[in-house]
């Protein structure tokens, strides 16, 4: 398990004081990083063998929405971890180590040069030492389901440098941005689903889709030029 602490600052924040979901995301994927070059077999093997770990699933469970001034801990550990992906929760927790956001993700081991999954040896795996998963925790199905009916375009994205992160892939956080960013009305939600299938690369087209949209949840799809489904976002009400 590792833990870092962090203040809530001015690029955290929206214009209601309030941690924006990507600024959310980040921190997220910071904790993650942190504890993977933590784990120095694992990342060993990782480097030697010119791979890496690629997100396809994360939750976040919002419980309380972190504001401007906040000091806040971030911990993680992975749990259920196989040789081909493993799970992990990470926690955003105040000073008192109350849950403020709970999340879990998914992830897959994959050969950076042909973007195919590959399996890590076990005796690399014993070396990250698992957790138990919290089971106060409601991790949802890694599959998002969604109806296809009644999709409705909204918007096209030329993928930018800004987007992209050390796998020459836009950084998981931009595709919740850009779901939220497409649409016009204000979505009140408290979990962020995100289901990741193929990555945008620079350049790219990104064709934002509305798939879903009712009392429960708002979903949106993203697809590139080919008409290949890249990714589901889902926000909804826990």
């Amino acid at each position: 398990m590792n833990e870092i602490e962090v203040i809530i600052s001015n690029s955290h924040v929206n214009n209601k004081m309030e941690l924006t979901e990507i600024a959310m995301i980040n921190l997220l994927q910071d904790i993650e990083g942190i504890h993977i070059s933590h784990l120095k077999e694992f990342t060993k093997y990782l480097n030697e063998n010119n791979c890496g770990v690629f997100l396809t699933y994360r939750q976040i469970d919002i419980l309380k929405k972190p504001k401007f001034g906040d000091k806040l801990k971030l911990t993680t550990y992975p749990f259920n971890t196989k040789s081909a992906s493993g799970y992990r929760h990470i926690y955003i927790k105040d000073v008192n180590n109350s849950p403020l956001v709970v999340t879990t993700a998914f992830g897959a081991f994959v050969n950076l040069e042909t973007n195919r999954p590959v399996r890590v040896p076990k005796e690399i795996i014993k070396t990250i030492v698992d957790f138990d998963a919290d089971p106060n925790i409601e991790v949802l199905p890694r599959k998002i389901e969604y109806n296809i009916d009644n999709e409705q375009f909204l918007e096209k994205i030329i993928i930018k440098k800004s987007h992209i992160d050390r796998y020459n892939h836009v950084n998981n956080s931009h595709y919740v941005a850009f779901a939220l960013d497409s649409y016009q009305r204000e979505i009140k939600f408290n979990r962020i689903r995100s289901e990741y299938l193929k990555s945008f690369v620079l350049n790219d087209e990104c064709y934002i889709y509305l798939v879903e949209e009712n009392s429960e949840k708002t979903t949106f799809k993203l697809q590139n030029n080919q008409k290949e489904v890249c990714a589901i976002i889902e926000f909804s009400n826990i």
